[in-house]
């Protein structure tokens, strides 16, 4: 039920994509989206309070034009986001190493298809 009323949030603000990992009985939510300028926040870290439903927004990352499908590795430890590929100079798969310790993604590699 919960990740039903995630899936209509995400809907109603636009964002394209989203997967969620438990780690250490956190929960965390990825989302991708669509933007026009690279420099804009364009991959988010959520945290999610299983209690209350409520989201809220740990980290960004700028610089990753148009990362609209996102996976995770079984454990959670890596994300992987795919770029549009009808993006000038665009598509590409993405990987980042989550840290749930500082809520952070760190960039690890980039290959376009």
């Amino acid at each position: 039920m919960l990740i039903n009323s995630i899936k209509t949030a995400c809907l109603i603000l636009s964002l394209q994509f989203f997967v969620s990992v438990e780690i250490f009985s956190q929960y965390y939510v990825f989302f991708g989206s669509f933007n026009r300028d690279k420099t804009a926040e364009s991959l988010f870290v959520y945290e999610l309070d299983s209690f209350t439903g409520k989201l809220s927004k740990v980290s960004a990352l700028k610089n990753l034009q148009n990362p609209s499908f996102l996976t995770i590795a079984p454990k959670g430890k890596y994300i992987y986001a795919c770029t549009e590929s009808k993006t000038q100079n665009a598509g590409s798969v993405s990987s980042f190493e989550f840290n749930p310790i500082d809520k952070t993604l760190k960039f690890l590699n980039s290959q376009k298809n």
